[in-house]
């Protein structure tokens, strides 16, 4: 039955790829361009002319043209929503000398004027009326003299200073296939999909310009000037050391014209620079043809470009002999400014930013020279699809590295990190979103993308797996079905379906696994060796008997291999299972068996995949203890130990130790325990963290977590009678986080904790001889229930947040009397991005009570023990108002000082201090409002200092005896001031200028002015390991 099941599945991939052929069609476009530029004015103009002819069976009434460049006429593009969605708001504050846009387009075809209309929310796309329907078969003549602008570098297409990056630079038509019309805007993140043709360019510029470009240069005087430029380079490179010097030699007053030619490309890109050195090299490919390759640099990395076409020989060669022969005259490779990562390829040249090493710069140029052929001969939809060109790319680039380095040079990471892993970092990038549940399936078009999934899904993933096919099918066997899935598809437009028709047909199986598990969707890979017992092996040998289980989404092909020490003895590879399987393997001398032991394939948890074959708990990684910082190592359980010192006025230095599993990658289950000892106090402190994650694959919910928090600290001291307070906070909590949309900047979570508290409060003598004297200390319980949810959109441009919390509790006050209250508030914030890095930020508060038992109760007396304070709203927040002890304080009982100079922006926001231990300024059992504004100054002051001006208003309903004659001005309060901030306001302060009379009436009670200084230190909002787990890219 499966025979005949596979036959089937080959008939059918055979009529598909027949039917395929039968409808498929490209349309060609031959472009003659004449253009002049103009390097004062920063502008290029001359005259498009295109023959495009209608190979559908379809009559045209009009064409889709792409102008690329008005993609930088304003803020209003697509490109300008997708950097600002993606965190950059560096072109949408550019300055109107560095925009760019097209003028004087007046088309033509066949000489008749036709009309232009641009879709009204992408200036960068127009449909050309055609005069007449183009009928299959028919070619026309559409003309139009054009000027174009130039941009700044944002991100292809621009200039930097005298440097031209001329790439989209052209109106072209956008695709016509068999799904019809391809209309795209420009995106920075998100490639291009274009029509094969040929090319006609003619350059006129200054004289001493070098300039690269796709094609062949048929000028005989340009290729006179490149020998000399050759020759001067030479002469440059023999020299110990290129010139510092990059600056920009003038313009010559002498024009001069060069015209290159192409011949089957989709696209043409040319890059000009009075700086360029030039080296010129030849690659013999194996049929004898020989190809010219270039290289053309400045001295802003010439030391790494020493060997620039070298690197592009081995490319050249590398690729025609894995995939199919070079089909062109020539390959170049061109360092220049680039603005959209690493490299960009165009048919025949490439342009390479900055690299960083050689190491680099050879990747890069190779993964860019690589996409002649996937990208410029296999003219994938690159937006839509973009798996298939830098996914496969990726792969031979990959391969090609490790063919010419013993090992991986990237440094992205400090090397000391990585010296506690033995994952690769790509490896850790992957594992940082898939088991995270953020990881995005390969096939996902470019723009729906997040910013590190494009990276991931288009890029890393689609090679790892292409990898692993290759591995399971056997070196030989894959390379012979890709040469022919180039051969067969070479100068046309192959698609998704048709590269798995081909790989289906060619290898003779379903392949399922590959294509419906990893590439369409986010399905994850998890095998667990689950066992290992004594048996036989497949000729009735003794071997061994080994359960393998499926936990995972994808039952794909393994590998299994018997080791000893760091020998890999014998690997054997067994069909794929969905549940659990039973697998017979060869007898050994063995100390262990994994699987995927030449770590291939995108396993989620590897920990799982060695089981030793003797000993006690052969499934458990050995325990081992790294000191001080790590990263997860898949054969061992690491605990990484990390020592801690910190202050309170009470227990004053702390010294302790951090025990936890490292945050990268993430884990189902995360722990920190951090003992600490107080040197003054003489107590063991501390505080502990466990979390358990649940990711969860649907439309509503990402990942569910359940954790358990405690902390134990000293929060007063009695000097008089020489006695601690201590509390002690076990906190369950549930937490929520909702889904949202992979590629945008939104997002939102709903959180419920319940707080058990236990707080020491001392005890005083009632006895008339001793009357006040101290007891000791009593234990005070309490349960705090709080559910918030949360939400902000972390945007570019404009950002905002929310929280609304619901909090309950019942509790004992100072006297024994039963309390208890309901509490509603909401906070939100946003910032008004006026200019880049600078806002003005608003704060927004209310809260009120819809029940408590003290709301016209008594005085409060703010002092963190007697409990008067407890769930009351606050203008001004200090440590005698945090009851749930949620934030950290130098001194949260304090009225005098230095440390009762903290504060915390919570509750009303406000930034003034009072301290006193009676005031009731600013505290309500009722409601409160609040806004706080706070703004950057237009330009940075000298050696950047953060200062800003703050105002904050705030009105409390005094309910109090004490308030039932309050008028407004007595309940409201204002204060502006000048704050210094730094690290995103985590660390801050705060130097009051004016206030409302109620606070100056409490600032004459406390004395000077350096009294009401105040500042924040918000340490609960710089957790690393919360830090690590939202990340967002």
């Amino acid at each position: 039955m499966k025979y005949q099941y596979l036959c089937c599945l080959l008939l059918l991939a055979t009529f598909q790829g027949l039917a395929q052929s039968a409808d498929y069609f490209q349309q060609e476009v031959d472009y003659r361009i004449e253009l002049t530029l103009n390097d004062l004015t920063h502008e290029i103009f001359g005259v498009i002319e295109m023959d495009y002819t209608n190979n559908s069976p379809d009559e045209l009434g009009f064409i889709y043209l792409h102008l690329w460049a008005n993609a930088f006429s304003d803020r209003n593009t697509a490109f300008t929503r997708q950097k600002v969605r993606q965190g950059s708001s560096r072109f949408y504050f550019a300055k109107d000398k560095n925009l760019g846009n097209y003028s004087e387009l007046e088309f033509t075809v066949d000489g008749q004027s036709a009309s232009l209309e641009l879709q009204a929310d992408n200036p960068d796309i127009a449909k050309l009326v055609l005069p007449q329907a183009l009928r299959p078969g028919q070619t026309i003549a559409i003309r139009s003299p054009f000027r174009l602008k130039i941009p700044g570098s944002f991100s292809r297409l621009g200039r930097v200073g005298e440097s031209y990056q001329m790439t989209q630079w052209y109106t072209t038509p956008a695709v016509y296939d068999r799904a019809g019309w391809h209309p795209l805007p420009y995106l920075d993140m998100g490639e291009y999909y274009s029509e094969f043709g040929s090319f006609d360019v003619s350059i006129t510029l200054p004289k001493n310009y070098i300039v690269a470009a796709t094609g062949e240069l048929q000028t005989a005087s340009e290729i006179a000037f490149l020998s000399e430029r050759i020759a001067e380079t030479d002469r440059a490179l023999a020299a110990e050391k290129l010139p510092d010097d990059d600056d920009f030699p003038p313009s010559d007053e002498a024009q001069k014209t060069i015209r290159f030619t192409a011949e089957e490309v989709h696209d043409f890109a040319w890059f000009a620079d009075k700086r360029f050195y030039v080296q010129k090299s030849e690659v013999e490919l194996s049929s004898g043809r020989k190809i010219d390759t270039w290289a053309y640099f400045t001295n802003t990395e010439g030391e790494l470009w020493r060997k620039g076409t070298l690197y592009v020989d081995r490319a050249v060669e590398f690729y025609s002999d894995k995939v199919g022969e070079y089909p062109y005259p020539q390959a170049t490779a061109v360092q220049s400014a680039l603005s959209a990562g690493g490299g960009m390829e165009y048919p025949m040249i490439t342009v390479i930013g900055l690299a960083g090493n050689a190491y680099a710069l050879d990747q890069v140029i190779t993964h860019e020279v690589g996409h002649n052929w996937f990208y410029g001969i296999l003219a994938f939809d690159e937006r839509v699809h973009p798996w298939l060109d830098e996914g496969i790319n990726s792969y031979y680039d990959h391969r090609y590295m490790e063919d010419n380095y013993a090992e991986d040079e990237t440094d992205f990471l400090p090397p000391f990190l990585m010296k506690t892993t033995d994952y690769s970092l790509l490896e850790l990038a992957y594992l940082y979103q898939a088991r995270r549940n953020l990881d995005q399936a390969p096939a996902t078009s470019s723009d729906d993308f997040s910013r590190i999934n494009y990276f991931l899904g288009a890029y890393e993933k689609p090679a790892v797996v292409i990898k692993y096919l290759e591995k399971y099918l056997g070196t030989e066997r894959f390379d012979r079905i890709m040469r022919g899935f180039y051969k067969e598809w070479k100068f046309k437009h192959p698609g998704p379906q048709d590269f798995q028709t081909h790989l289906v047909r060619e290898s003779g199986e379903s392949l399922d696994w590959f294509f419906e598990g990893f590439l369409y969707s986010n399905d994850k890979l998890d095998y667990q060796l689950a066992g290992i017992r004594e048996g036989e092996d497949a000729a009735g040998e003794p071997g061994l008997r080994v359960k393998v289980r499926n936990r995972g989404d994808i039952a794909a092909p393994f590998s299994l291999s018997g080791m000893r020490d760091t020998q890999l003895i014998h690997t054997q590879w067994y069909s794929g299972t969905e549940k659990v399987t039973e697998v017979d393997f060869p007898g050994g001398d063995y100390d262990r068996l994994v699987i995927d032991a030449e770590r291939i394939t995108p396993d989620l948890y590897r920990k799982n995949n060695v089981r030793r074959t003797s000993g006690l708990f052969p499934g458990a990684p050995p325990l081992k203890f790294k000191f001080p910082l790590g990263i997860e190592h898949s054969t061992q359980s690491t605990v990484f130990v990390t020592p801690l010192l910190t202050w309170n006025n009470y227990d004053k230095t702390l010294a302790g130790l951090a025990f936890y599993n490292s945050p990268l990658p993430a884990k189902r289950f995360e722990y920190t325990i951090a003992p600490f000892y107080g040197f003054a106090s003489g107590d063991l402190t501390g505080l502990l963290n466990l979390q358990y994650h649940a990711y969860v694959n649907n439309k509503w919910l990402r990942r569910a977590t359940v954790e358990l928090n405690a902390k134990r600290f000293n929060y007063t001291y009695n000097w008089p009678d020489e006695y601690y307070l201590t509390y002690n906070k076990v906190v369950p909590t549930l937490r929520l986080d909702l889904a949202s949309k992979p590629n945008g900047s939104f997002y939102h979570y709903l959180q419920y904790r319940a707080i058990i508290l236990n707080e020491d409060r001392p005890q005083f003598s009632t006895d008339s001889l001793t009357r006040g004297d101290y007891l000791g200390n009593e234990n005070l319980a309490s349960l705090i229930h709080e559910v918030t949810y949360w939400g902000g959109n972390r945007r570019a441009i404009n950002p905002w947040s929310y929280r609304v919390a619901l909090e309950q509790q019942s509790y004992d006050d100072f006297f024994g009397t039963e309390q208890s209250y309901l509490k509603l508030s909401a906070e939100w914030k946003g910032a008004y991005t006026y200019k880049r890095g600078r806002s003005v930020n608003v704060r927004l508060f209310a809260g009120g009570f819809l029940n408590n038992t003290r709301e016209n109760a008594g005085n409060f007396y703010t002092n963190a023990s007697n409990r008067s304070t407890r769930g009351s709203l606050a203008l001004t927040y200090q440590g005698y108002n945090d009851d749930k002890y949620d934030d950290f304080f130098l001194g949260r009982n304090e009225n005098r000082g230095i440390w009762s100079q903290q504060v915390a922006i919570r509750d009303g926001g406000m930034k003034n201090a009072f301290g006193s231990s009676f005031t009731n300024v600013g505290l309500s059992n009722s409601f409160i409002f609040a806004v706080n504004l706070d703004a950057d100054l237009p330009e940075r002051l000298p050696l950047g200092l953060p200062l800003k001006p703050y105002l904050d208003l705030g009105y409390f309903s005094n309910a109090t005896p004490l308030g039932e004659d309050a008028t407004f001005d007595d309940q409201f309060l204002w204060s502006f001031g000048v704050m210094l901030s730094w690290f995103d306001g985590r660390l801050a302060v705060y130097f009051p200028l004016a206030n409302s009379e109620n606070i100056r009436e409490v600032y004459r009670q406390r004395g000077n002015y350096f009294t009401r200084i105040t500042y924040t230190l918000n340490l609960r909002d710089t957790n690393p390991f919360e830090l690590v787990n939202n990340i967002s890219f």
